[in-house]
């Protein structure tokens, strides 16, 4: 899997970093979801308001993730023990400190390979340095556990490990997601509606896209105006590409009338998410209320220029 999607910004700068590029970039201070919005000192990024962490991001290298299971088969149904153990890229010494994100030090996305089934958790860190948690996959397949962390002077991490539960008959072909983006941008769960518009209408591969919830009252249709923050914010979202290898880490975009610390959200909530491909891709979006976290699934397709100019001339003909 793909590291952590960066912007079409990030490439030109680290293009034009030359002989500082990579690990020898000095460190400073940037924005885990737009890592071309850079500072020499502690801030806020101007574009989300995320707290800006400290590190390098222009360092492609990938951190070495060791992941074990206990018991060593797992299977479905049953808790496990998940263990993750992180150090530097070429040495292999123990990385201790870890930058907070989304108000976490380290996420893990457990999602199935079909991509019904998906769990956003946090890992505690252990005496020895290594982080664990205990996980209970639903059904029998395939798993993916994404692991999401910065690694203090160094850049975002997504790496993923894959695990198949003991017992499971299928094969790694015939269980990949197949997805179909869906007809009508709109469900309700837990007595919150949920409706999205996308915003350009048609997502462009290469380009930033945004996620805009509209929430209201099931049965009512009464705005819904008292979300929780949750990780720091009114939402939080994980958007993954059908083949598991791009991903993009949101909090939303924060509004005219977006204030966490009054502790009163909604109920329009907006991501924004780099999109680098054209393809299907599912978002998993959470919100708090009442106590009560509610996740909505939601499935469309991103176009590239030529697909966007075929279907621009089907509808405009000449």
């Amino acid at each position: 899997m793909r590291r952590l999607v960066r912007a079409a910004a990030v490439l030109l700068t680290v293009a034009s970093l030359g002989a500082q590029q990579g690990a020898d970039a000095p460190e400073a201070w940037f924005c885990p979801m737009h890592a071309d919005v850079t500072a020499p000192a502690a801030g806020r990024c101007p574009k989300c308001d995320m707290a800006l962490v400290r590190g390098n991001p222009f360092d492609t290298r990938e951190y070495v993730l060791e992941m074990a299971t206990s018991p060593v088969a797992v299977r479905a149904g049953v808790p496990a023990r998940m263990t993750f153990t992180v150090r530097q890229p070429g040495t292999a010494d123990l990385v201790k400190s870890f930058e907070v994100v989304h108000d976490r030090r380290y996420h893990l996305f457990v999602i199935s390979q079909d991509m019904s089934e998906f769990q956003h958790i946090h890992p505690e860190v252990q005496a020895d340095g290594a982080w664990a948690i205990d996980v209970t996959l639903p059904k029998p397949g395939y798993y993916w556990m994404v692991s999401d962390f910065v690694p203090t002077g160094g850049s975002p991490q997504f790496i993923a490990r894959p695990l198949i539960t003991a017992g499971f008959e299928g094969d790694i072909a015939t269980g990949a997601a197949r997805l179909s983006p869906d007809t009508l941008l709109m469900k309700t769960l837990d007595g919150i509606t949920a409706t999205v518009t996308l915003e350009p209408a048609t997502l462009l591969a290469g380009q930033y896209g945004h996620l805009m919830f509209r929430l209201t009252e099931e049965g009512t249709g009464q705005p819904i105006t008292d979300l929780q923050p949750y990780l720091g914010a009114f939402g939080h979202t994980l958007i993954m590409s059908e083949d598991l290898r791009d991903a993009v880490h949101s909090h939303p975009s924060p509004g005219p009338d977006s204030d966490v610390s009054r502790g009163r959200g909604g109920p329009a909530v907006t991501f924004e998410g780099y999109l680098p491909r054209p393809g299907v891709y599912r978002a998993w979006t959470q919100f708090l209320r009442n106590d009560r976290l509610t996740t909505f699934s939601f499935t469309f397709r991103v176009l590239s220029l030529d697909e966007a100019f075929r279907v621009a001339r089907a509808y405009h003909p000449r």
